[in-house]
Formats: C-alpha cells, sequence, structure tokens
C-alpha cells in the first residue's frame, strides 16, 4: 500500500482553503466559483468565467505554471473555457467546454497519459474532443466520454484500473464501452455508476471498500448495487 492515509494526505490541501478563507479570500473562492476539488497539498478552482486558478504544493508541477514553486496565493492557470478540475496525489486534470481532457503534475505512473512517465509543468491535452466528466484517484485518472465509455490510466498495482491485470498503463485504456454515468476515483480504488442505476466497482479492497463481503482487491469490476443509485464517492479506504 502506497503513501498515509488519504485523510492525512489531503489536509495540506484543506488547510490551504481554510487559510484563504480566514485570510479573506472567501469572495474569490465562495463568489462565481462553479467547481473546486483539493488534492494531496494543493487546491484548485474553477471560476465562473470559466479561468482555472490553483495554489498550494507545486512540486510536481501540478499547478501547470511552469515551476514547481509552491505557491501561496491563488495563480491563474488557464484564463477560460474551463467546466471542472480534479486534483490527485501530485497531479491535476481538467474538462474544457469543447470536451477536452487536460493535465499537468506527476507522471510517474502515467497517469498523464501521455504515453511518458515524465512529470510535466504546464498543462498537457489527453484527448482532445468528447469528454463528459473526470475523477482522479491518488496516481491513476479516470474519465467518462460522452458515449458513456470509461477510460483511466495510471497506477494499477490494485487493479484499480480494471482491465484484469495489475500493470501500469501510461496512456487511456478503456474500461466500459458504454452505459456510465458517473465515476470516482479513491485513493486506490475506482467506483463508477451505470445508466440502469448500477454500481461497480475495483481495485484495493483491504478495507471492504468495494462492498462485495470480502477484503479482496479486485482487477475486473464488480458489481456492488443493481439498481437505484445516483452518484458515488471514493475516499482513502471507504467509498459512498
Amino acid at each position: 500500500m502506497r503513501g498515509r492515509s488519504l485523510i492525512f494526505r489531503f489536509l495540506p490541501g484543506l488547510r490551504i482553503l481554510i487559510f484563504l478563507i480566514l485570510s479573506g479570500y472567501s469572495g474569490m473562492l465562495f463568489g462565481g466559483i462553479s467547481s473546486v476539488s483539493g488534492g494531496y497539498g494543493h487546491s484548485l478552482y474553477v471560476k465562473s468565467d470559466g479561468s482555472l486558478w490553483g495554489m498550494g504544493r507545486n512540486s510536481s508541477g501540478q499547478l501547470g505554471d511552469g515551476s514547481t514553486t509552491n505557491r501561496i496565493t491563488p495563480i491563474e492557470i488557464e484564463s477560460s473555457g474551463v467546466l471542472s478540475v480534479s486534483g490527485g496525489g501530485n497531479h491535476s486534470l481538467y474538462l474544457k467546454s469543447d470536451g477536452s481532457l487536460w493535465g499537468m503534475g506527476d507522471n510517474s505512473d502515467g497517469q498523464l497519459g501521455d504515453g511518458s512517465t515524465t512529470s510535466r509543468s504546464t498543462p498537457i491535452e489527453i484527448e482532445s474532443s468528447g469528454v463528459l466528466s473526470v475523477s482522479v484517484g491518488f496516481y491513476h485518472s479516470l474519465y467518462l466520454k460522452s458515449d458513456g465509455s470509461l477510460w483511466g490510466m495510471g497506477y494499477n498495482s490494485s487493479g484499480q484500473l480494471g482491465d484484469g491485470s495489475t500493470t501500469n498503463r501510461i496512456t487511456p485504456i478503456e474500461i466500459e464501452s458504454s452505459g456510465v454515468l458517473s465515476v470516482s476515483g479513491g485513493d486506490q480504488h475506482s467506483l463508477y455508476v451505470k445508466s440502469d442505476g448500477s454500481l461497480w466497482g475495483m481495485g484495493y479492497n483491504s478495507y471492504g471498500q468495494l462492498g462485495d463481503g470480502s477484503t479482496t482487491n479486485r482487477i475486473t469490476p464488480i458489481e456492488i448495487e443493481s439498481s437505484g443509485v445516483l452518484s458515488v464517492s471514493g475516499g482513502y479506504g471507504h467509498s459512498l
């Protein structure tokens, strides 16, 4: 199991948000904010004008400003056109209004999906069109396309990419070909909801976070609920 508890991993990012609120940045954070996401030690948010902003830890270039300098006040990453953002351990992905998917930061496990394991301090394009949503785990990334297909890349030691292996993937692989409505990346597990209301999961399961009555890791998706599910979120060792 890599790293520390997700609570401690993401605590620095939460501290930054609290600091900004207490320091008078609450208007910046909550006035006209359309999306927000906290990574391990960094925070990201999208404003109503489509601009993307970030602050905090930047050791792998996860703030996309061309440096690896930590930022104690928000910096603008994109000036317009951003719809949503998701922060991982030390990487970040965001979705633009044209359906393109972009990423930056740590890429040591291929979590940016660009065919390399080279970290990026400026945003790179992962998909040029057709992406509807994105969610990242600590070392892996997941996204949903407009045809209902589910894709993933990055760290796969526990089977969190659901491809039947534990091999890391440096380019996106298709997990489901259709019918997926939403997805969430946990620390080393992944969950998604299908259009029939069923809930599926794969990856690390030592705490029972896949809800299948076992603590056995799953390298292919298993059905957790057969119907009635609307949304899902994966944490460090639990799922909701």
